[in-house]
């Protein structure tokens, strides 16, 4: 991490304050566009893609929304504070732990059923969902104790990339177009 220096001042610091707003930034225009990307194969990814959104977006509500936000707003007050220091004593986000483990367990399962959905719906290029595939692979490896930390950067590096896809083949005027006008392969069977 790039955090670097005593633990409760390194959270107030500026690097920390960047980075937890950045993530909150983008964060939020992820969570701006999921619906978007639901709607596009809403019919064709059917229940699991519903599921498989519903557990994404509630995931990034988390991590990415209410984590750095505390993290920008309340964290450096209670650091700044010598008479709130104590609460951070079991880390900067203890309050959450309750939280954290339905969202690893959502994040999962989120990210799998939706790549399911995805790669039945057929609606978005087919590299989308394979490579949410393998940053959740690398994203669950990386809790094993003699995974390289340096890879666990890769890790969420390769599980944004997808969200950059769909966010591309939303917005891709020749790309919509292709997609709308293919047959699906049910039409097709239906027409012979």
């Amino acid at each position: 991490m790039f955090i670097n220096g005593p633990f409760p001042e390194a959270l107030a610091g500026p690097v920390a304050v960047i980075g937890s707003l950045i993530g909150f930034i983008g964060s939020v225009l992820v969570l701006l566009g999921l619906p978007g990307m639901y709607a596009r194969q809403a019919k064709p990814a059917g229940i699991l893609g519903l599921l498989g959104f519903l557990f994404v977006w509630y995931v990034i509500l988390f991590q990415g929304v209410l984590i750095p936000f505390t993290s920008v707003t309340i964290v450096p007050m209670l650091v700044t504070n010598p008479a709130t220091q104590h609460l951070l004593a079991a880390g900067p986000l203890a309050s959450f732990t309750p939280f954290s483990i339905p969202s690893e367990v959502g994040q999962v399962l989120g990210v799998l059923l939706l790549a399911i959905a995805t790669l039945r719906a057929r609606v978005f290029p087919r590299w989308i969902p394979w490579l949410l595939i393998v940053g959740m692979v690398l994203s669950a490896a990386s809790f094993v104790p003699f995974f390289p930390n340096e890879l666990g950067s890769v890790a969420v590096i390769i599980g944004y990339l997808p969200l950059v896809g769909f966010g591309y083949a939303l917005l891709s005027p020749g790309r919509r177009e292709s997609v709308e006008t293919q047959p699906s392969s049910a039409q097709a069977e239906a027409r012979v």
